[in-house]
């Protein structure tokens, strides 16, 4: 592959403000060439891969100019660093990003998540470097206005719904600004191959953390969202996929009417619960045991009113 521009690399590319440095000479010139950019000139990034000195040899970049945005992928060689990869044909759009690498699948490599603030909302993309290119995983849809693919991936977050090392793509409903507003219903995407494809609607995902020494109890409300018939299941994900951070006293209640006791949820891995739901709800969840102990709560609905 062609470079699409190169560097050489500086003595303090082995420390955090060298790799800054280098990423900010990779500044894409359509961003800087934007009235937007003196004011909005944002990077983010992190090293992929590093040699056996810590010196970095693959940078993943993401850069905003207060508006538009940009993703590349800066690579050592021969003493220069080279642009070798930049994702086409995305909406890409925000005030500020972030970075951050992950493994999703549970193959022993880092994907690559990048998430940039929208107006009040966070759009996030995931992809997966294969040395060459950024494979795109994350679920888009078309923009009528340019052409290009949106992503799908607003306002959510990664779990592990099924508590296999792969996690699952969970999007928050976006709450009514009225109250006489329907609640639209969560989507959880799931891992086709090289992409996220949608696969249900949920009433919601919640999890739950106890970081203390001493028992607690949180609680949150639950709302039926539209289109939802039943009958509901209660899905409880007790922990990691390595069995690590299980909870060994928890309970549950829905409407103050216990649904899991501690013997019921005691280190076990997935517990499945019918529920019985109204209009507004208060789940609640109550810790005891070790701390650093992981709940996720999972409610879904058997049946759904067509789209």
């Amino acid at each position: 592959m062609l470079p699409l521009a190169s560097l050489l690399v500086t003595p303090a590319a082995g420390q955090r403000s060298g790799v800054s440095s280098i990423v900010e000479q990779f500044y894409p010139p359509s961003l800087a060439a934007s009235h937007l950019e003196a004011d909005g000139r944002q990077q983010c990034f992190s090293v992929y891969d590093a040699d056996t000195s810590g010196a970095p040899r693959t940078i993943v970049a993401a850069y905003t100019n207060h508006s538009d945005a940009v993703i590349r992928v800066l690579q050592a060689s021969a003493g220069t660093f080279d642009v070798v990869a930049e994702p086409q044909g995305l909406d890409l759009s925000g005030v500020w990003c972030d970075l951050e690498l992950e493994d999703i699948d549970a193959d022993g490599r880092k994907e690559i998540r990048v998430n940039f603030s929208v107006n009040r909302s966070t759009a996030s993309w995931l992809f997966r470097w294969d040395g060459q290119q950024l494979l795109n995983l994350t679920p888009t849809a078309g923009t009528a206005s340019s052409g290009l693919q949106a992503t799908s991936f607003v306002d959510g977050d990664l779990l592990d719904v099924d508590n296999d090392g792969i996690k699952e793509i969970y999007v928050r409903p976006e709450y009514p600004q009225q109250p006489d507003e329907p609640v639209p219903p969560a989507v959880l995407y799931r891992l086709k191959g090289d992409r996220y494809v949608e696969d249900t609607r949920l009433v919601g995902a919640w999890q739950f953390g106890r970081k203390t020494t001493t028992p607690e109890t949180s609680d949150v409300v639950v709302t039926l969202p539209q289109g939802a018939r039943g009958p509901y299941r209660l899905r409880v994900v007790n922990g990691r996929a390595d069995g690590t951070a299980r909870a060994s006293r928890a309970q549950v209640w829905i409407n103050r009417r216990e649904v899991l006791s501690i013997a019921t949820i005691d280190r076990r891995a997935i517990v499945k619960r019918a529920v019985m739901l109204k209009t507004d709800n208060t789940l609640a969840v109550r810790f005891g045991g070790r701390p650093s102990s992981e709940l996720l709560l999972v409610i879904e609905s058997d049946r759904w009113d067509e789209r």
